[in-house]
């Protein structure tokens, strides 16, 4: 599993700013709690036939959810609207309730949270708006996008704009749904939404990144269901991979730091 969720994670400070001080024991018991239930264990069903090809009335086939979208976001040193869509049910727990961005419906279809950098929370596309107020979708495929990330790091170094998408765009589980319990893929974009590619291989379980200060390489990890059990543990394998942002090949580089041992 990976070692990041953006939506827990951004819960679990709301949550935090909400304690007092004189129960800060029992508030880190509840958050503990709240991570280890929230947590899900991705399994690959080799049989299931993946469909990643989506329509408008695919995506919104339940009927009875509302296709929404977000206020826009824009990040710093960028000239492009980015609007968060997803399903909302304003009907839930009982009746109406009001969304909007930087808070969370409550609804299991949508909300998102932007802060500096970071776009975070559970949606189906991103729509991009220019200067011209042109728009245009991110994708056509089926996938649910649980964070978006400006890689500012890039753009100091090499004034090229990048965003960085986390998501979920396989039911290798097959219980119809795109969610924790699937496997998560790395997506890179331009700012505009332009060029949108897959960079983790298929079936591959996306782990972590990181990119270096004053370097233009983004470096990641995924996870191999080695054995083809269906599940991942410690009979699998880890994939280390780099590719150099500010290189126009955009080559991904497959690497192994253990092959001296």
């Amino acid at each position: 599993m990976i070692n990041h969720d953006h939506v827990i994670h951004t819960e679990l400070l709301n949550i935090m700013k909400k304690i007092k001080p004189n129960n800060v024991f029992i508030g880190t018991a509840v958050l503990l709690t709240a991570f280890s239930c929230t947590r899900n264990t991705p399994k690959i069903d080799y049989n299931v036939e993946v469909d990643t090809v989506a329509t408008p009335d695919d995506i919104i086939r339940d009927t009875t959810k509302l296709l929404a979208s977000e206020l826009p976001a824009r990040f710093d040193s960028t000239n492009v609207l980015i609007y968060a869509v997803g399903l909302v049910d304003l009907e839930e727990k009982g009746g109406y309730r009001k969304i909007g961005s930087g808070s969370y419906s409550g609804s299991s279809g949508s909300g998102s949270y932007f802060h500096g950098d970071d776009l975070s929370g559970r949606y189906v596309n991103l729509v991009f708006e220019d200067e011209t107020g042109a728009r245009r979708m991110l994708t056509t495929s089926k996938m649910t996008i649980t964070g978006s990330i400006f890689l500012r790091r890039i753009f100091n170094k090499t004034k090229r704009k990048f965003l960085l998408h986390f998501v979920y765009d396989r039911d290798t589980n097959g219980d119809g749904v795109f969610d924790g319990r699937d496997l998560e893929a790395l997506y890179l974009s331009n700012i505009d939404g332009t060029s949108f590619r897959k960079i983790t291989k298929e079936l591959h379980e996306f782990y972590d990144y990181r990119i270096l200060k004053d370097d233009s390489i983004l470096y990641f990890r995924t996870l191999e269901d080695l054995n083809k059990d269906g599940k991942l543990n410690n009979k699998d394998r880890f994939h280390h991979y780099r590719l150099d942002l500010g290189n126009d090949e955009m080559h991904i580089e497959e690497y192994d730091p253990l092959d001296i041992f």
